[in-house]
């Protein structure tokens, strides 16, 4: 997967649960703050800004820009030519000492 659209649901998963944190009426210790130091309306609208807006612009951005860019061919769905096996110095190796060829197959086999 695209790691802009990875990004993208990210900031969508955190800009919902901000989103349903200040909906529900329970505060974190940033909206906390900002409410003490800006005042009820100014702290709600930082927070919001700071917490849903931005991960929402991001979330747009970078869904936007994932799927734009989306290569569907990295996926690896894409046909592969299939292996070209070099069997013929194995072969060589068999035709110049046979006994030594047998031999390192017969320790190999027990070895196994």
């Amino acid at each position: 997967m695209n790691s802009h659209i990875i990004l993208g649901l990210f900031a969508l998963y955190a800009s919902v649960v901000s989103l349903l944190l200040v909906l529900s009426g329970r505060e974190d210790a940033l909206l906390a703050r900002l409410r003490s130091y800006w005042g009820r309306t100014l702290g709600h609208a930082n927070y919001f800004a700071v917490n849903v807006a931005l991960p929402l612009l991001v979330c747009v951005l970078c869904l936007g820009w994932g799927i734009r860019h989306y290569d569907a061919s990295a996926t690896g769905d894409a046909v592969r030519p299939p292996m070209q096996l070099n069997v013929e110095s194995y072969r060589k190796m068999e035709r110049q000492s046979p006994l030594r060829f047998e031999a390192l197959s017969a320790e190999f086999m027990i070895a196994a």
